[in-house]
């Protein structure tokens, strides 16, 4: 049967806990999951090297800018923009944004305010002493599997259909969320539960037995943490993927809530200042690193 959603192409590497791998031998039948498996192989041992020896961040780029104003009246939308770059998620896979990528901010923030869920939730993120007064939001950059192009199939399942396609190709995409803060979860600027900060412990010239100690007693199955904030879609709320990774803190600024109303933002009045960039984690490259240490 034809796939229509995105979640009916889960990842496996979410669930990958054993490193098989298909044997092949002449004379043996295969099918598409021989093929899946091998591929999830390859892909599960290179994210679990990235993810144990750089941890999970932002490598390069993804700074977030302010909106911008586009089109004109009565319709005026104001633009997040997020810029290039890469990013390596709680599992170990990339998230590569190849251009600047536009978010309708006032559109998201309309459509959440628009439902009674939504707008509770946009009056309970307003800190009057933020910026004079601000709903406070963070924006997540998470994984996911991009279906491209058609290719005809079996019919999946006991359907009687001669017309079935599948996709073609499977791309490494992504998805950003925007997550209102609206309680006080575990801060996202905070990621002592990550692999790159297993070493927290150790004090700044440390001899090497106390970083061999701290290597082996390093050994953290979690890879993902709980979900840290809520994001929406019409006024619903949807847990943000434990994997996403966190790329930055906006305070839009905002007039007080009226009664049951939400807050009404200003996104004309929000400015780099209103941005955190700087909070998110970073992946530091080799030669970087280098350079730090004197070497």
């Amino acid at each position: 049967m034809p796939h229509d959603t995105l979640l009916e192409f889960p990842d496996p590497l979410v669930h990958a806990e054993r490193p098989d791998r298909p044997y092949y031998e002449t004379g043996a039948l295969l099918d598409a999951e021989d093929f899946s498996d091998e591929q999830t192989y390859h892909r599960a041992r290179l994210a679990r090297a990235l993810a144990w020896l750089h941890g999970a961040g932002t490598i390069a780029g993804l700074r977030v800018l302010p909106p911008a104003a586009i089109g004109t009246a009565p319709r005026i939308d104001h633009e997040l923009v997020v810029q290039p770059g890469l990013a390596l998620d709680r599992y170990g896979r990339l998230l590569e944004v190849p251009r600047p990528w536009c978010l309708r901010l006032n559109r998201w923030y309309d459509d959440l305010a628009a439902a009674e869920l939504g707008r509770d939730q946009l009056s309970a993120a307003f800190r009057a002493g933020a910026f004079g007064g601000s709903v406070v939001v963070d924006v997540f950059i998470a994984f996911e599997n991009c279906p491209r192009g058609k290719t005809p199939s079996f019919a999946d399942g006991a359907v009687d259909a001669t017309d079935a396609t599948v996709p073609n190709r499977l791309r490494d995409g992504f998805r950003f969320l925007l997550a209102v803060r609206d309680d006080v979860p575990a801060d996202p600027t905070d990621p002592t539960s990550l692999p790159v900060n297993r070493f927290s412990p150790l004090a700044p010239g440390a001899d090497a037995n106390a970083i061999r100690d701290a290597l082996l007693d390093a050994w953290n199955d979690r890879l993902a943490r709980p979900g840290v904030a809520l994001a929406r879609t019409q006024g619903q709320p949807v847990t943000v993927d434990p994997a996403a990774v966190f790329l930055a803190r906006m305070f839009i600024p905002a007039a007080a809530p009226v009664g049951d109303a939400a807050p009404v933002p200003d996104f004309a009045a929000m400015d780099a200042g209103r941005i955190d960039n700087r909070s998110r984690v970073f992946v530091l490259p080799g030669d970087l690193t280098a350079r730090l240490g004197g070497l």
